[in-house]
């Protein structure tokens, strides 16, 4: 069984799908519930703006109070804005636009109701008349970026995008599994039948020899009844021949099986090396977009990335702490020698050396991105200069 995902089967569509799609519904989302809102607390705000207007027609109450104490108890008794926090803003106009609600007292008006008497007649009468005249109501809610509703819906949307992806995620493991239980059990079948075959083979060659053995007893035996003169000589020769004819049908079967056994084996050497292509092609992939991913500033040849995979875990650790320097710092690396590559244009490139036997060489492109050209050992050192030179 196979220890993770194989790539072939991992579902980057949908993963890319859901972290893209995840905002957008996001922000469609808090722009629709804005409206709504709007109009749905706009509609419940007119329906308790009034109230009880009896106090308000004998100039018991201003119209200013009752319309604020009124807001107050709605926003009070509502769970949204209480226990959601909801922000909101409500705004209640004259058509002449003047404010109603919020109320704004400056010093002198105030100073002025208190020093004069209550009027209930003037009181009512200017009740009536905004009443009459018509009050206008405006809504505004925000559910913005970090509000408590809005990332409760960011949290609800991720939590959806990732249980999608779960279950892509979960089909492909088990499509990835699959495979390598099919695989492995093809090649344990062929496996086994090339043993059958050469059990087989062992029975013809243990029979081959018994026949060898009857043959000579045979002519042992034709030796002696010879010089007693008691055998038919016909007879004799007509088991040899029986005896020859059995031989070369068993060498022809021999011969046969044979070349099953070598067709086998092409066949579990040919599917062999197709795994370990694949197998290599995949590391290939993957390293190449994990250093891509790591390292902006580094650029890796394909020659460098083979060399890189064929060397130890502990080479490979050593290799990229250099290429991490030459990513960061690469004021600090320690440069051996330089190497001119190419024929007619020349370019210098610059080796450096890790945990004494590992060889990197590198250069700088027009673009002044480091592109790493080989990583090796001693051993292939020469053969890496080399590629260096036909650059």
């Amino acid at each position: 069984m196979q220890n993770g995902i194989n790539m072939k089967f991992f579902p980057i569509k949908i993963a890319i799908i859901c972290l893209l799609i995840t905002p957008v519904f996001y922000i469609v989302t808090l722009e629709l519930c804005e409206k709504y809102l709007n109009k749905n607390y706009s509609c419940q705000i007119e329906n308790i703006l009034i109230g009880d207007s009896i106090h308000l027609l004998d100039g018991s109450v201003r119209l200013e109070e009752q319309i604020a104490n009124n807001i107050h108890d709605f926003c009070k008794a509502d769970w949204l804005i209480q226990k959601a926090k909801l922000d909101i803003n409500i705004l209640v106009t004259t058509i002449h636009k003047k404010i109603i609600y919020p109320i704004f007292l400056d010093v002198d008006s105030l100073a002025k109701d208190i020093n004069s008497e209550f009027d209930s007649e003037n009181i009512a009468k200017n009740n009536f008349e905004i009443l009459n005249g018509g009050l206008v109501v405006k809504i505004e809610t925000n559910l913005s970026h970090g509000s408590r509703i809005g990332n409760i819906v960011l949290v609800l949307y991720f939590g959806v995008s990732f249980f999608i992806f779960f279950v892509f995620y979960k089909i492909a493991s088990a499509k990835s599994i699959v495979e390598g239980e099919t695989k492995a059990q093809l090649i344990n079948d062929l496996k086994r039948e090339e043993q059958i075959h050469k059990q087989m083979l062992k029975n013809f060659q243990k029979e081959r020899h018994e026949l060898f053995e009857n043959i000579k007893v045979l002519n042992k035996k034709y030796q002696k009844d010879k010089t007693k003169a008691k055998i038919n000589e016909e007879e004799m020769f007509e088991e040899i021949i029986s005896l020859e004819e059995k031989l070369n049908s068993f060498i022809e079967l021999k011969q046969k099986k044979e070349m099953e056994i070598s067709e086998l084996k092409s066949k579990i050497q040919k599917h062999g090396k197709k795994k370990n292509f694949k197998l290599r092609h995949n590391e290939l992939e993957f390293i190449e977009k994990r250093f891509s991913a790591l390292y902006k500033n580094i650029k890796m040849n394909k020659k460098a990335l083979s060399g890189f995979l064929n060397l130890s875990d502990e080479l490979q650790i050593k290799a990229e702490e250099i290429i991490h320097l030459l990513d960061r710092n690469p004021d600090k690396i320690i440069i051996k020698r330089k190497v001119f590559s190419g024929k007619k244009h020349r370019t210098a490139c610059f080796e450096v050396l890790f945990s004494y036997n590992g060889r990197l060489y590198f250069k700088k492109n027009e673009n002044n991105i480091t592109e790493v050209l080989v990583v090796g050992t001693k051993k292939t050192q020469t053969k890496d200069i080399e590629f260096i030179h036909k650059l």
